[in-house]
């Protein structure tokens, strides 16, 4: 009877359902990745060189890309291997990046009796993922349109101007959605540690994960062809970037968590 209960134990403890939500999440996340990997980005037309320096280099772009770097870095501690010694996502060739990914979204996820608390946050990643998708679709659409239309000549004055801020936004959005991604990947392996916070705790990280939520919602809306908001973006991204700096900073995300468990466990 023993050894029937603990091949039952065996059984359940590999199991991965490959309808559930964590599952689908995984996929999902590479998808993205993927995704962002064959953005068109195309070359600075040389006589926008300086204009486009100028809005790369303004303070605002510049605190982002720091903020950006200073997230990675301090990510980079719960990446397998010895991604640790890479400084930001310039320093990882893509194939490396692609690996981690893929390595993080091969992790094996508990899918049976998920509390309802796990499957709410899984609702949240998986809504961001989905935004995340959407404006590397609208990206790359508009990349590929606007650069037809600016090797064809057929921009007016105003759409050139746009253009260049596109470019250099595109600069600027490719690094941010791939840090969401890793934020996604990471947050999904040690989902089930959100058991342990208490109750305030766990509605408290819900918010957190909401407002990342509607950051993609809002890029969405400033990627669109219609709107072409590529300035507002850059504004927007900031916000969002101390936001989940001073989260990280606090040690509330589920990898801290897991980490803290962790080291529990091994000081026992």
């Amino acid at each position: 009877e023993e050894a029937a209960i603990q091949l039952l134990v065996r059984l359940a403890e590999g199991y991965r359902s490959r309808c559930h939500p964590a599952f689908q999440l995984q996929k999902q996340v590479l998808s993205c990745e993927r995704s962002l990997r064959m953005w068109p980005v195309p070359p600075l037309p040389e006589e926008c060189c300086q204009e486009a320096g100028r809005l790369e280099g303004n303070s605002e772009a510049c605190a982002c890309n720091s903020l950006i770097s200073k997230i990675w870095c301090e990510l980079c501690h719960y990446l397998p291997g010895s991604a640790c010694a890479i400084n930001g996502l310039d320093g990882l060739p893509s194939e490396k990046w692609s690996q981690l990914l893929s390595e993080l979204c091969s992790t094996r996820i508990p899918t049976l009796f998920c509390p309802r608390i796990v499957l709410e946050v899984l609702v949240v990643l998986r809504g961001i993922n989905s935004q995340c998708q959407r404006v590397s679709d609208q990206v790359t659409a508009s990349l590929q349109l606007r650069h037809r239309q600016w090797v064809e000549r057929r921009l007016r004055s105003r759409q050139r101007q746009n253009y260049v801020r596109m470019l250099s936004s595109v600069r600027l959005l490719c690094p941010m959605l791939s840090l969401i991604l890793l934020l996604l990947a990471l947050e999904l392996a040690s989902v089930h540690a959100v058991r342990d916070k208490g109750a305030e705790e766990q509605q408290q990280y819900l918010r957190f994960l909401k407002l990342v939520l509607q950051y993609t919602e809002n890029l969405v809306a400033y990627t669109s062809r219609e709107k072409n908001k590529w300035s507002e973006a850059t504004t927007l991204t900031h916000a969002v970037l101390l936001r989940i700096w001073t989260f990280s900073e606090k040690k509330q995300m589920l990898i801290h968590l897991a980490k803290k468990t962790t080291n529990k466990v091994d000081i026992s």
